[in-house]
């Protein structure tokens, strides 16, 4: 496959606070920090890493931090040869399935010791409404019922408005969300893509949603999916862009977006031709990111977006340090909706875009 070749700016150069470990920028709490703590004790003893090669198959990248925003010792490289940001070592398969299992919910909020209540009425109040409202037009195509997959789809409550229409499905490692799933009515499978070939039927739709960015073999998980996928098949990706960053989500702040349990950082453009070269056509996408790919089975070749994913961050750190997004949220307050607007559309600020205050599922 060829490789659309394109002149590189200079390298993307990040201030001190990327290489500062030690040194969190959220406002852990006490307990927080406590458990965070401990979690990292045990990963250093138990948890062997790997090198993560780019999914371009590039060999030169370099490295642009070496802290996520807890804290915490975690050296990211940016590829000369595609834009696609990555950790440079993570965690071996068992000690990342360990990590799901056993770790991933009590660190990031959501214990599935807790009440699954509050968190299943968030999943169906705002993410199923903005699933189905995002595939609609798309999903129209299909006969009724049409077959839904959402691989780590957590409690269920995102297939809530697919219910309706279609044969649904929820594939998880966590039992305690699988039998909560089945008590919606779910047919719940314990596993990952792996376990795709377990719905019987070949899915119309299969949904993806923060769970890409977390994969340490991209590759792999996706000529898994396609092998149980048909031609026409839909799938839509959710995951954080790097592109929203400018438009004032985490306040304009890419340390704010990093964290151990990613894998990799995705520009709508690296996510669009990776799916591209898996024979996947964009057919909806945002700077989200949100998007919504057709399995066609037609292969695009490598294009090169170093320049752009490094514009796109240098975009966001300068309006972060010239303190762009509390102006933005402050005009929010104070001004009319007209004069708003006339801002908005002379500096290009999205006064509207609450997604500053977003959180990491």
């Amino acid at each position: 496959m060829g490789i659309v070749q394109k002149r590189n700016m200079s390298r993307l150069k990040l201030s001190k606070r990327y290489f500062r470990t030690g040194r969190p920028i959220n406002n852990s709490t006490p307990e927080e920090r406590a458990l965070g703590t401990e979690f990292d004790d045990y990963q250093r003893k138990h948890y062997p890493t790997v090198p993560i090669e780019c999914l371009c198959g590039g060999q030169k990248s370099y490295l642009i931090s070496t802290t996520d925003r807890d804290g915490w010792e975690y050296p990211l490289v940016l590829c000369i040869s595609c834009g696609l940001i990555r950790a440079k070592r993570y965690w071996d398969l068992e000690p990342t399935i360990d990590y799901y299992k056993n770790w991933y919910r009590k660190l990031h909020g959501t214990n599935c010791d807790d009440d699954p209540t509050p968190e299943h009425r968030r999943q169906v109040g705002y993410i199923s409404e903005r699933l189905y409202d995002f595939t609609k037009t798309f999903t129209k195509r299909f006969n009724k019922p049409y077959t839904v997959v959402d691989i780590g789809g957590s409690y269920g409550g995102a297939l809530k408005l697919f219910r309706k229409e279609a044969k649904c499905y929820l594939l998880d490692y966590n039992k305690r969300f699988l039998q909560f799933a089945r008590d919606q009515g779910i047919e719940a499978v314990e596993g990952g893509i792996s376990k795709l070939g377990e719905v019987k039927i070949k899915p119309d739709l299969v949904i993806l949603s923060q769970v890409l960015e977390h994969f340490t073999d991209v590759h792999k998980e996706l000529v898994t999916l396609k092998s149980s996928l048909k031609i026409g098949s839909l799938v839509y990706v959710s995951l954080p862009g790097i592109d929203s960053l400018k438009l004032g989500r985490r306040l304009c702040d890419f340390l704010r977006d990093l964290v151990r349990a990613h894998v990799f950082y995705f520009s709508s453009e690296t996510l669009n031709n990776l799916m591209g070269r898996h024979g996947f056509k964009c057919l909806r996408s945002d700077s989200g990111i949100n998007a919504l790919y057709e399995y066609t089975g037609i292969k695009e070749e490598l294009i090169n977006h170093h320049d752009i994913v490094v514009s796109h961050i240098r975009s966001a750190e300068f309006k972060r340090k010239w303190g762009y997004p509390r102006l933005r949220i402050f005009i929010g307050w104070i001004l009319p909706h007209s004069f708003r607007d006339w801002i908005k559309n002379r500096f290009h600020l999205n006064i509207h875009d609450h997604m500053a205050k977003s959180t990491l599922k």
